[in-house]
């Protein structure tokens, strides 16, 4: 597949590394010399100095071929007139990543539906709230029109599922573990696999008993009642909105007075303070201690490490926080962040969903990016309809986690035989997810 990459940053370039190890056929377009010199010289890909909005520098490399067209720089307005051009030079389908949802009413964006606006705020705002929906997880990823759920969490030391393996547990119904982090690393269990305690789990189930469930492995939380937000920006001020429709009681630090006038304006239920989130006594004021979530989200790695810190001493419960460059990760964990979430690891399983074929319905990074949950759609002629699970040689580090089948949900043993139309969430290492896609794929 030949795709084209205007902007080689935090997100483009990590698009880029994925779609490299898959062999695609690739054009990365930067701006920066710099940023260019580096993708060309750590990646095996055509990197180009350049602007990705001249028409004459896409037809020099045949826009008129490509199937798929990603701009992804920092820039809304660079994004929207590059997928615009390239567009209208033949790309056969195009994605602009815009942080201002008013870009996204374009006219000419709304005039063809093979230019798609893709708002990365709004996904990593989408996954909060799911955070907060589910009390006591770390993580919630919605499945096959919300009937399944990915989640992850770490069980109680006191939960009796230790010291025995995976085969001889008896827990919630329909519930499936399908990941155990050890050391850093995420693993798929096996039925002789014995969780130890402090590990952190991953598990497919149904939504409806994720409570169920959740109290099997001894987490229990109570409903999220209060939520504090740093930062009045398209995370902060989409998520405030979502979560007042949930009466949920909200309150909102924003550093610039007018873009706190304005939030308050727009969502009157929210309380909107003018201020700095790494002011101790404003993080009192906006009732951190009480918080049952704290979300630094401003754009600034530095600032949401502090604020974040500083409402957990406070005492705020759950203390999420944005970081975009990667290595605020380890950072965030030696402030004991509760839960770092990336723009940029949101956005590119969105967009990697996009290049996949269309058996792929859904697609979520989880683990850093080291594993994926795929949502499939088994068409005709794939391999997965020629045996029972048992025989079709899944990779072994791989593991399908739940089938839905029409209104019916199956947890599939090794005798389970998969029809056409059904739909198989599937976690998996993301060095196994091409085997899968063969085995799941139309011949």
């Amino acid at each position: 597949m030949r795709i084209f990459i205007v902007g080689a940053g935090e997100v483009g370039f990590h698009i880029a590394t994925s779609l490299a190890r898959e062999g695609h056929d690739l054009v990365v377009i930067e701006a920066d010399a710099a940023q260019a010199q580096k993708v060309q010289a750590e990646l095996d890909v055509m990197a180009i100095h350049g602007d990705g909005c001249q028409p004459s520098l896409l037809k020099e490399h045949g826009i008129e071929q490509a199937d798929l067209f990603f701009s992804v720089s920092d820039s809304d307005a660079v994004n929207l007139l590059a997928a615009l051009t390239a567009r209208g030079l033949g790309a056969k389908q195009c994605v602009a990543r815009l942080g201002n949802p008013q870009y996204g009413e374009n006219p000419l964006l709304l005039a063809d539906e093979n230019i798609i606006p893709l708002h990365p705020e709004r996904l990593v705002a989408e996954e909060i709230l799911g955070l907060t929906r589910i009390p006591g997880v770390s993580k919630a990823h919605f499945f096959a029109d919300g009937k399944l759920l990915l989640l992850r969490a770490r069980p109680s030391r006191d939960a009796d599922i230790y010291g025995r393996p995976l085969r001889d547990l008896r827990g919630a119904d329909g519930w499936v573990l399908v990941g155990v982090e050890r050391g850093g690393r995420l693993t798929i269990p096996h039925g002789d696999t014995e969780l130890k305690p402090g590990r952190r789990i991953y598990a497919v189930g149904r939504t409806e008993t994720a409570t169920e469930f959740l109290k099997a492995i001894g987490v229990e939380a109570p409903p999220v009642r209060k939520v504090v937000i740093a930062g009045a920006g398209h995370v902060g001020s989409w998520l405030a909105k979502k979560l007042v429709e949930d009466d949920v009681q909200v309150t909102v630090i924003q550093r610039q007075a007018q873009k706190a006038l304005a939030l308050a304006t727009e969502v009157p239920q929210a309380l909107v303070l003018h201020g700095d989130a790494t002011d101790t006594a404003l993080l009192k004021e906006a009732g951190a201690p009480e918080a049952d979530y704290f979300v630094a989200a401003t754009q600034d790695d530095e600032s949401n490490v502090i604020s974040s810190y500083l409402a957990h001493e406070a005492g705020a419960r759950i203390v999420v926080s944005l970081y975009q460059r990667p290595e605020f990760l380890n950072v965030l964990r030696a402030a004991r962040v509760d839960i770092g979430l990336s723009p940029r690891l949101i956005m590119t399983g969105t967009i990697l969903r996009m290049v996949h074929r269309r058996e792929i319905l859904s697609l979520d990074f989880v683990a850093s990016g080291d594993a994926e949950v795929v949502e499939f759609q088994i068409p005709e002629g794939a391999r997965v309809l020629k045996a029972p699970l048992r025989k079709l040689k899944l990779p072994k580090d791989s593991i399908i986690g739940a089938v839905i089948r029409g209104e019916e949900r199956y947890v599939p043993d090794g005798d389970f035989t998969f029809q056409v139309g059904d739909r198989a969430l599937v976690f998996s290492l993301t060095e196994a997810l091409p085997a899968l896609e063969k085995l799941f794929r139309a011949r």
